[in-house]
């Protein structure tokens, strides 16, 4: 039970920061980075953005992007 809790903590606060770099991206009218530049980006690996973005949660609503 401990690692499932860990684990959807690491992957909420890996999908916190992919949702603020790709913003930051928007704001600054550049094009979407991939999930390498993402990975370089926040320092996380490719694998774990991967999974933060099909099991992480936001506390608050977050708009989609275009």
């Amino acid at each position: 039970m401990t690692e499932i809790v860990r684990n959807q903590t690491i992957y909420d606060s890996v999908l916190y920061l992919i949702v603020e770099t790709v913003t930051h991206y928007a704001e600054n009218e550049w094009p979407s980075p991939s999930i390498e530049q993402l990975s370089d980006k926040i320092g996380y690996s490719e694998e774990l953005i991967l999974e933060s973005l099909e099991y992480g949660e936001l506390i608050e609503p977050v708009g989609l992007l275009q």
